[in-house]
């Protein structure tokens, strides 16, 4: 009897007993076998089903697993429980047979590997009408030691409380399901990534969409980082759209075989991930795995020293007819309670400022207020945009001099105003501050980002950082500003004063009133205008704005993320920051986490739309959507903070965006 074969005698006609993973990844080798560039399939074997099955009559645990399985009743989780924990028990303290250790072992050797992973492939998953979503285990990093340890794992996980729950939900606990193991020689990645042959949000059959993040792809899996999303048109071939991310840490190998999370410094996380020339040569990839198999595909993939690895495809089973308006997103970076004539030094300093010392500008830099504090939000790619401008322009020892001695020139003379031994007490000072603070601020904006940059000299590096240090604590001036205001304004209410705009405070027009108390309910301020009351909505109708927080339009009373899954649905809040929580969540409840696991799976069974905040749309809450069908609305980075148990909400995920409706 065979228990082992290679990726190279398998094929997708083997799924009966290779299992889904392993079906795929045989033909996928299969594929690029004999083409001119080298197989992008890292080299691996599957244990068959077959070997689990011998493994279960030569120790007479077929009857007994029967059996406890009889006493399950889905409904109720405690009998899903107590079946898990006892068939894992008898199948985790049996012995392997012989002749099944001998097979794995010397497939191993011939793998000449030290790492690789060790993956469940369940003979039912992954087909055109189903996908298991995660519900079997995984082993990254596994060495010879534990090879063995992890393979008797992954059968055991066919019966974890998920995947009894799961077969039981799906109408599979009369078939007969076994599993295989796959194990495949372990990419160290650089950036790995998940990617969909068909979009599954918008359902464009022309375009495909690329996640990519630094480091393993298990960090995007999980839903830990958000990462970038890349969409291409597949004719003509082009990138249409790209939401870079900000990632400050990375999932990675260590030195002794686990994974750990590790700090990515500004200079890389804040850059993309993968590059345009990348994007595209991924996408001819993606592009021949579609064609060859006849449907639409989404692929695991790593990239190893300037090589793209696929690990993993499957079929995507959720597409449907509805399409979705792509949005654009404005992302969060700061809250304050901050005046209008501060925020005129700043977008003074993104619209001109900057286009003056680096030639590139940030225009859709905007500031949200609903009365007491305001939010910035920028374009993320501008952002990169201007920091890798920085970092060439910076590559001019004489320029960088030039921006830290100008910056130490405008703080000299801003001095006793910023460290407050002295107030700013008549109009025409307060205008001589203001210049010259939108002056300063533009160079601060440079000069805070230098020490950053690796490419440029030490000397320079060490410069900017020892003027950060000298004026520490000394750069901020909206109390300078409110004091001034207090002082040139003595007869307009002191709270009513931070809502001024330079214009209104250097004319010789009186000041009105009536627009300030607008503004105190709140507004947006865009390239130097002003939208307050219903001229809010139309501006972001207009500009096809949004947010990756929160919609705080004067109200509090909505949040905004991406779309998993469309559908509006209305219904109870269940907050579960903890797996142990999950029991609270009944029928048609709106379940609320900060990222979901397969461990969510019953009350995500039982709930009618999710909303996390972390995750992109390759996420397991995303994934888990698409399969049940229900709306998913991801990467609101704060639900959990601003909805509570109880609240009436509507979820609209056509839109991407949660609506508190009433809380009691």
């Amino acid at each position: 009897m065979t228990f082992v074969k290679t990726f190279k005698e398998i094929s997708r006609g083997d799924a009966a007993t290779a299992g889904g993973k392993g079906a795929s990844l045989g033909e996928m080798t299969r594929l690029f076998d004999g083409q001119a560039q080298a197989n992008p399939v890292p080299p691996g074997f599957v244990i068959l089903a077959g070997a689990f099955e011998k493994f279960l009559e030569e120790t007479d645990l077929n009857v007994e697993i029967d059996s406890i399985l009889h006493t399950v009743n889905h409904k109720k989780m405690h009998t899903v429980e107590d079946a898990s924990e006892n068939i894992q028990a008898l199948i985790l303290g049996a012995k392997i047979p012989k002749d099944i250790l001998r097979a794995v072992r010397a497939s191993f050797k011939k793998l000449n590997a030290k790492y690789v992973a060790v993956r469940s492939s369940a003979t039912a998953e992954d087909s055109a009408s189903a996908a298991w979503a995660g519900q079997l285990e995984s082993y990254l990093n596994t060495m010879e030691k534990n090879l063995l340890a992890n393979v008797q794992k992954c059968w055991a996980s066919l019966f974890t409380p998920r995947a009894i729950f799961y077969r039981f939900e799906k109408g599979l606990h009369k078939q007969k399901i076994s599993v295989a193991v796959v194990v495949q020689k372990m990419i160290e990645s650089e950036v790995s990534g998940i990617a969909f042959s068909v979009h599954p949000v918008t359902q464009d059959r022309n375009q495909l969409i690329i996640e990519a993040g630094f480091g393993l792809g298990e960090a995007i899996v999980s839903g830990q980082i958000t990462p970038d999303s890349y969409v291409v048109e597949k004719n003509p071939r082009r990138i249409i759209d790209k939401n870079v991310q900000v990632q400050a840490r990375g999932l990675y190998r260590a030195s002794k075989g686990w994974n750990e999370w590790l700090d990515i410094p500004s200079t890389k996380g804040e850059k993309q991930v993968l590059s345009d020339k990348e994007i595209l040569e991924f996408s001819e990839l993606l592009l021949k795995i579609e064609s060859h198999y006849g449907f639409p595909v989404d692929v695991e993939w790593a990239r190893e020293k300037g090589k793209f690895y696929v690990v993993q495809s499957r079929p995507i089973t959720t597409l449907g007819d509805k399409s979705i308006e792509t949005e654009l997103f404005l992302e969060k970076q700061h809250t304050r309670d901050y005046s209008l004539i501060k925020l005129a030094c700043w977008i003074s300093s993104d619209l001109e400022g900057l286009k003056q010392e680096i030639g590139v500008s940030v225009r859709n830099t905007l500031f949200l207020s609903n009365g007491d504090y305001v939010k910035a939000y920028y374009k993320n790619s501008e952002l990169i945009k201007a920091f890798t401008k920085i970092t060439e322009v910076a590559r001019d020892n004489n320029k960088v001099k030039y921006w830290i001695d100008s910056y130490r020139k405008y703080f000299y003379e801003l001095e006793p105003y910023l460290k407050k031994e002295k107030e700013i007490g008549h109009l025409e000072e307060l205008k001589v501050f203001f210049e010259k603070y939108k002056n300063f601020w533009k160079f601060l904006a440079i000069v805070f980002v230098i020490p950053n940059i690796k490419a440029i000299s030490k000397k320079s590096r060490d410069n900017a950082l020892r003027v950060r240090k000298e004026t520490q604590g000394f750069t901020e001036a909206d109390g300078i500003f409110r004091v001034g205001l207090k002082n040139c304004f003595p007869n307009v209410q002191e709270s009513l004063l931070k809502f001024l705009l330079p214009e209104e405070i250097f004319g010789n027009n009186k000041i009105d009133i009536k627009k300030l108390r607008q503004r105190k309910k709140g507004y947006i301020y865009f390239e130097n205008q002003i939208f307050v009351g219903s001229s809010i909505k139309n501006f972001l109708r207009r500009k096809n704005i949004r947010f990756d927080d929160e919609r705080i339009i004067l109200n509090n009373k909505e949040l905004k993320g991406q779309i998993g899954f469309p559908g509006i649905v209305s219904g109870r809040v269940k907050v579960c920051i903890a797996v142990k929580q999950i029991s609270k969540v009944r029928n048609g409840n709106i379940l609320v986490a900060s990222m979901t696991t397969p461990d969510f799976i019953p009350a995500m069974q039982r709930a009618s739309a999710f909303v996390t905040d972390e995750g992109g749309i390759t996420s397991h809450a995303a994934i888990v959507a698409r399969e049940l069908k229900k709306p998913c609305i991801i990467g609101t980075k704060i639900a959990t903070q601003v909805l509570k148990d109880g609240d009436m909400v509507e979820v609209d995920a056509d839109k991407g965006i949660v609506k508190l409706l009433k809380r009691d």
